[in-house]
């Protein structure tokens, strides 16, 4: 039996990586990203796929249109924010840049 995955996480984690330096004053430490993407992925609904190639290909498509594409970055923006507002350390734990560039 194949395992389900959600591809919206693959959508989430690509949009948050574009967006994060654009985003002033955004703490780039890995427990403000992994919020960020929690954040986003619980106000999202989330589209499953199993092994069915077709069906995953079909929904991996439609996730990279203009109009899902706009969604993914809306809820991204809006956790971004809500993270920013509230991290889970202090000032001594911001982060001004990503290291290395990736997450994870």
């Amino acid at each position: 039996m194949d395992p389900m995955q959600n591809v919206l996480e693959e959508s989430v984690h690509e949009v948050f990586l574009r967006l994060r330096g654009m985003e002033a004053g955004y703490c780039h430490c890995p427990q403000c990203q992994d919020d960020v993407i929690t954040h986003a992925l619980n106000h999202a609904k989330p589209r499953y796929i199993s092994g069915a190639a077709i069906g995953a290909a079909v929904t991996r498509v439609a996730l990279t249109r203009d109009q899902a594409q706009a969604e993914v970055a809306v809820l991204v923006l809006e956790a971004m924010r809500r993270v920013q507002r509230n991290p889970r350390h202090g000032p001594e734990g911001f982060v001004a840049t990503a290291a290395g560039g990736t997450m994870r």
